[in-house]
């Protein structure tokens, strides 16, 4: 069977892809394995790079791989959708992490089911890169307080995010909220670029 990778990251395969293309982002490809191996595997992304890397992670594992070259790529038909990234900083009280993770866990799968939805991600403060931050020491394990998360919600539009914060889960979660909160939180649309 052909099969047509993407290995791209999932919201660029949102954005545009291949008609037909299925996005395995090149990091994953591990997983894949026994999925890839006896097809016909095509890869590509926008310059080869990132299939090149594919290509030769796959032969690692005995899988011969071709690259759709950026040229043919412009041929082929495409489909996608519009991706807007909502991203909301949070800082919660010493001692409230817990209750408001499972706050927010539900609050993710309630987010599933409403129209426009595409999707989320969910991270908490794990120490500092303190090269990264141009600060001297080593901050990997550093404590923080009040700890910070970062929640990345994927819509269709800005609409449909503005919609879902209108209904009665998302009032009852914006009530409950302040309880936990060190600090209010605050949020920010971003376009996807890579």
């Amino acid at each position: 069977m052909k099969v047509i990778i993407d290995v791209r990251t999932r919201e660029e395969f949102v954005k545009e892809h291949v008609k037909g293309a299925i996005n395995v982002p090149w990091q994953d490809l591990d997983f894949y394995i026994d999925f890839l191996k006896d097809n016909e595997i095509m890869l590509y992304c926008d310059t080869g790079f990132r299939a090149n890397i594919a290509k030769e992670k796959l032969a690692k594992y005995g899988i011969e791989a071709t690259i759709i070259q950026p040229e043919k790529l412009k041929e082929m038909e495409k489909e996608g959708r519009n991706i807007v990234v909502a991203i909301n900083y949070v800082f919660v009280r010493d001692g409230y992490e817990n209750k408001f993770e499972e706050m927010v866990k539900q609050l993710c799968h309630e987010t599933d089911r409403m129209p426009g939805f595409l999707g989320s991600k969910f991270f908490k403060i794990d120490g500092i890169s303190a090269i990264g931050s141009m600060l001297p020491g080593d901050l990997r394990n550093a404590s923080i307080k009040p700890t910070k998360y970062i929640l990345l919600t994927y819509w269709e539009s800005k609409e449909a995010h503005e919609r879902s914060h209108m209904t009665e889960i998302f009032k009852k979660a914006f009530e409950a909220m302040p309880a936990y909160l060190a600090q209010m939180p605050y949020e920010e649309f971003y376009e996807v670029l890579k």
